[in-house]
């Protein structure tokens, strides 16, 4: 499970015309996968799922909207070279209270927990593709935009041969967005 934020439907169609170059090895995430990741928890107790929507609610009650993700300017590959994402910024706030409302349930792993790193993932790469030369064309990739944002969502994600799958397994509105 994870909790994120989803980029509104223009967006999501400016994305989508983005001209990602074909690399072997490399899978372009569709677009109904495209998402922010405020907080990953890992595997997650089907049970502790209302709890953890009563926690989002709560720390959605904690933040001032209208609150915008900020997307680009240009794609990177993260450390590793397995993930191109696009950097999402003006978050930060509203991670740091989804962490602190779901810690209590969700604790934070024994390595710890990465922290926040905004991003929306355009891409993933093989092991294969790592080191392969010409991942810096698929990397080139502009893009400048933001959305408002106005509700968290849990979100659980199963694997797939094709993939993740994302399923909604609740939402909070953020107070003062109609």
């Amino acid at each position: 499970m994870f909790v994120a934020v989803w980029p509104d439907g223009t967006t999501r169609e400016r994305l989508s015309s983005l001209d990602l170059p074909v690399h072997p090895d490399v899978r372009v995430v569709r677009p109904d996968e495209w998402h922010v990741t405020l907080r990953f928890l890992d595997e997650v107790d089907g049970g502790l799922v209302p709890s953890l929507v009563g926690a989002l609610e709560e720390a959605a009650r904690t933040v001032v909207a209208p609150v915008r993700c900020v997307l680009g300017p240009a794609a990177a590959w993260f450390p590793g070279g397995r993930v191109l994402q696009l950097p999402a910024g003006g978050l930060d706030g509203v991670a740091a209270g989804v962490r602190s409302a779901t810690l209590p349930l969700v604790p934070a792993g024994r390595s710890g927990e990465a922290p926040f790193r905004g991003h929306l993932t355009l891409a993933r790469a093989g092991p294969a593709a790592a080191d392969r030369p010409g991942r810096a064309e698929v990397a080139a990739v502009g893009f400048t935009g933001s959305f408002a944002v106005d509700a968290l969502e849990l979100v659980g994600s199963r694997r797939t041969a094709d993939g993740p799958r994302y399923t909604a397994l609740g939402s909070a509105r953020l107070s003062g967005v109609p």
